[in-house]
């Protein structure tokens, strides 16, 4: 990715979205910065996910969608991006962990050998993978056995080394800690927040004091609108506006 002056990795201006008659996101305008976690955070059905989605374009399979405004990776729109190639960019990190019924191993060769990696190379990615997601030492002595043996919270691990393997520079994640006990998510908020020395992640959470552990920055939605975006110190402490101070101190009904 081109780094510009002001490092940004996603810029999205005016960004509209319906489902049919359902306008569920309205003129968003916002700057996601370069290797920094943003979280967006806001009650259910405000838009944080169907936000999300839109930066690696997982909606347009649905036909009832229309969109307006613009939303550009390294300088460019999404719809100029062949959309193999802008997932490839853009990984994604799903709520519940998805393993492929395949071993460990086989689970992050299929993305790399599908992507056209080099055969020989796929063995030392597959562990700089694992290794960067924590998990080389949990399973290295078992790459063969199945993927679905692994507990929820290595295969949340997994799924992200699977995402990393690829060597995306946006990470996406839709609030992968929500199905894993206190023990797999401080595993992953530590990892989170190694991977956003060389990542942009960009994380939905209903976790306040999640946002508050791992994010530089964090974006305020309500009712499919961006009601305030700062660093996340200024919008836990300082915010700006009344509706973002009603709902980070619980307030809000």
């Amino acid at each position: 990715m081109t780094s510009t002056a002001t490092s940004i990795a996603i810029d999205v201006q005016q960004w509209s979205l319906s489902f049919g008659q359902r306008h569920v996101l309205k003129e968003i305008s916002m700057r996601i910065p370069v290797k920094k976690v943003t979280a967006l955070i806001g009650p259910s059905g405000c838009g944080k996910s169907t936000l999300l989605r839109s930066f690696n374009r997982m909606h347009e399979l649905n036909n009832e969608v229309t969109y307006q405004g613009s939303i550009k990776i390294d300088d460019k729109d999404i719809f100029q991006w062949e959309v193999t190639a802008l997932r490839r960019q853009v990984g994604m990190i799903f709520q519940k962990p998805v393993p492929f019924p395949k071993s460990i191993y086989d689970n992050i060769a299929y993305g790399l050998k599908i992507n056209g990696f080099p055969e020989k190379e796929i063995p030392q990615r597959i562990e700089e993978a694992l290794t960067k997601s924590y998990l080389w030492n949990e399973v290295k002595d078992k790459l063969r056995e199945p993927a679905t043996r692994l507990s929820g919270g290595q295969q949340q691990r997994l799924c992200i080394a699977r995402t990393i393997a690829l060597q995306p520079e946006i990470v996406l994640m839709d609030e992968p800690c929500s199905a894993l006990d206190p023990i797999s998510t401080a595993k992953i908020e530590e990892l989170i927040k190694e991977l956003a020395q060389n990542y942009t992640i960009v994380l939905v959470t209903h976790n306040m004091q999640q946002a508050m552990r791992v994010a530089d920055y964090t974006a305020f939605m309500y009712l499919g609108e961006l009601i305030e975006m700062d660093t996340t110190e200024q919008i836990f402490h300082y915010p700006k506006q009344e509706l973002t101070r009603n709902y980070v101190q619980g307030n809000f009904g």
